[in-house]
């Protein structure tokens, strides 16, 4: 009973980190929302910020097994299977849906997000812990970052740029672990997010490798700081966490117009800019079919799995 009982948390933990890779996939997702809905937020950020003085002494002094359950390794483990293998295998699958089928894609994503913000408020507000100010807040910045302009598209790096590719990577990472802040959208916005898709679907060791490297400092900083956020101010940053959460609908509305273009690294014409339109104005503004029954059933269906599934608890973030 105890190996079925672990080997089902195991799997759990496996299908979190996919769902979490396939989130940071998408710019306008973020995998730190799918850790907060799965319950293991506070577990996550705890094993994270372990990274640290204490765990190099267990190692430099031979205690590999306390080493190991210090950072809680097969809890990373597991969900770091899950995220690599979803990376380097479902890239390509994620790319050409968004292509193929961008309205009914961003709808999914739409009523995860907008029913996983309301669960959260909804524990907030029970456990008498929301701020809304601190809520108008986090809906400020991520209605801001979601009108963001782009820059340049980044086609290559040589020499010290792959400093900068580093440096994009720990700010990256950081947004990813914040639930409601995409790191694919910091990506796309710093022009980083084509070329680093292209890389990871063409397995570009260098390109992966310094990236992950960025990544790693960066999760070892920013998880510290979050951490101690978290267990001083719970209230006001769960709050802000929850405006950054509601205000990422903008990101993921499905039916956009596009006002400018940019070329990619191919040649090809992508959006630059876009605002979002009404299903009925969307159908008569650019003359492409709005999808609006299939829309409204895939977002229904993504709130129902949220609902049924999701474990928003705050005391979660004790872990």
């Amino acid at each position: 009973m105890m190996s079925e009982k672990i080997a089902a948390i195991q799997w759990r933990t496996f299908f979190t980190g996919v769902f979490m890779a396939v989130a940071d996939l998408v710019p306008g997702i973020s995998g730190g929302t799918i850790a907060l809905l799965s319950g293991i937020y506070g577990r996550l950020l705890a094993a994270i910020s372990h990274f640290d003085l204490p765990l190099l002494k267990l190692i430099l002094g031979g205690e590999m097994t306390k080493a190991w359950r210090y950072i809680d390794g097969f809890f990373l483990l597991h969900l770091g299977l899950g995220m690599v293998s979803t990376l380097l295998l479902v890239s390509k699958l994620i790319a050409w849906l968004m292509l193929a089928q961008p309205l009914i894609m961003w709808s999914l994503f739409l009523g995860l997000i907008l029913v996983a913000s309301i669960l959260l408020l909804r524990e907030l507000s029970l456990e008498n812990l929301l701020r809304r100010s601190w809520l108008l807040l986090g809906l400020a910045v991520s209605i801001l970052l979601a009108k963001m302009s782009l820059l340049p598209q980044v086609d290559g790096f040589s020499g010290w740029g792959y400093l900068w590719l580093m440096a994009a990577g720990a700010l990256a990472i950081s947004a990813m672990i914040l639930p409601g802040v995409s790191g694919s959208f910091i990506l796309l916005i710093l022009g980083i997010y084509p070329f680093l898709i292209q890389s990871l679907a063409a397995l570009d060791l260098q390109v992966i490798t310094i990236f992950a490297v960025g990544c790693g400092l960066g999760l070892m900083v920013f998880s510290r700081l979050i951490s101690h956020l978290l267990k001083q101010y719970t209230a006001a940053v769960m709050s802000m966490l929850a405006g950054l959460m509601l205000g990422s609908v903008v990101k993921l509305w499905p039916w956009k117009h596009t006002i400018s273009y940019r070329l990619n690294s191919h040649g090809l014409e992508v959006p630059l800019q876009q605002e979002n339109l009404m299903p009925w104005a969307y159908s008569n503004f650019t003359g492409a079919e709005s999808q609006l029954g299939w829309c409204v059933l895939v977002f229904v269906l993504a709130g129902l799995l949220v609902v049924k599934f999701g474990r928003v608890k705050l005391q979660d973030l004790a872990a």
